[in-house]
């Protein structure tokens, strides 16, 4: 068994994104040529591994075992990677970061078998261990995850949406899985039951924090850095902060509620309603938003026992948001700076 020395770190400190992608391989490899094809093509085209990384460094405020810890990161990648796959068959998109997606590549059937095939291996990881706290955590996210996007599909197009309702939604989309993955860390290590709920506090408000300035990238970002569509989350319907905040305002909210309502995305209008979102306010108002959550979040950090876990904790999320404001900035527009400033 190896321990985690919460001050010096066996393998979390030096986290190597090959040593989940290796692990993901092994665990999903099959006697059949495609599901190995497809499964390398995932992987070999996952993003940040952030949900991992928040696993691993929950677990290092005490000791743990670093391969329960491992394989419990790889199964919350396997969720996060699966949730992926059957959003991107609900949402017909044929990008994934820039890439194809699967469905893109195969084909819808293959995608729902492939999407399922990803959560039956998280599931079996997690029971293999016996970690029942940990299985009850992911099993009550994912169905969480799937009303959510139920919602989401409820919800299209509809131009009444309130910011507390897109909170909601938000929770289900993206929020509901990075509170998970710092909740399931902490139950993979000795945290006490009185800390875990200020880690986990502190994953799901920089859950909201990083989708809100997701939603705002799909507007003010270009389609190369975004990896899909510029606008894209309009045109499916998925009314987002940006948009219900400019929708109140009286000046632009007519217009936008027409335009929106008639579904009205050619160029000119969707490079007309980046525009109004920028000049009236509603990008500035959901980076603060933003903000706001984030420093949330570091609230509940600070609450932990200070060392090399939270510091390093802090500086994940600063860089996330970090990363994200620097998009912002980088747009392509003047007019971008001046949304932030």
């Amino acid at each position: 068994m190896i321990i985690i020395n919460p001050d010096v770190g066996v393998m979390l400190f030096q986290f190597s994104p090959e040593i989940i992608s290796s692990r993901i391989k092994e665990t999903l490899a099959s006697d059949n040529d495609e599901v190995n094809q497809i499964i390398n093509y995932i992987v070999e085209n996952s993003g940040k591994m952030i949900r991992p990384r928040l696993v691993m460094l929950s677990s290092a405020f005490y000791s743990s075992d670093s391969i329960i810890v491992r394989d419990v990161a790889v199964a919350i990648e396997l969720i996060h990677m699966a949730s992926l796959v059957h959003d991107d068959i609900i949402d017909r998109s044929l990008l994934r970061r820039g890439k194809q997606s699967v469905n893109g590549m195969w084909g819808n059937q293959v995608s729902v078998l492939t999407g399922d095939y990803l959560f039956a291996a998280a599931f079996q990881l997690i029971n293999g261990y016996g970690l029942q706290d940990i299985m009850a955590t992911v099993t009550e996210t994912i169905r969480i995850m799937c009303t959510g996007e139920i919602k989401q599909m409820s919800m299209a197009h509809n131009l009444d949406i309130t910011e507390e309702e897109y909170l909601d939604k938000t929770f289900g989309k993206t929020a509901c899985l990075f509170a998970a993955s710092c909740r399931a860390g902490a139950l993979a290590s000795s945290m006490p039951v009185q800390e875990v709920g200020h880690i986990e506090d502190f994953g799901l408000y920089l859950g909201y924090a990083y989708q809100i300035m997701d939603d705002v990238l799909d507007f003010v970002s270009d389609s190369l850095r975004l990896g899909k569509p510029v606008g894209n989350d309009l045109v499916q319907g998925n009314i987002t902060l940006p948009v219900i905040y400019a929708l109140r305002k009286p000046g632009v909210g007519p217009w936008l509620h027409k335009t929106i309502e008639k579904r009205s995305f050619d160029e000119a209008n969707l490079q007309k309603i980046n525009k109004i979102l920028i000049d009236c306010g509603a990008i500035k108002y959901a980076v603060n938003r933003s903000h706001q959550f984030l420093l949330q979040g570091l609230d509940n950090l600070h609450i932990l026992p200070p060392g090399s876990a939270r510091n390093q904790l802090e500086e994940l999320a600063r860089f996330l948001m970090d990363d994200y404001f620097n998009k912002l900035k980088l747009g392509g527009e003047k007019g971008n700076q001046e949304a932030i400033d």
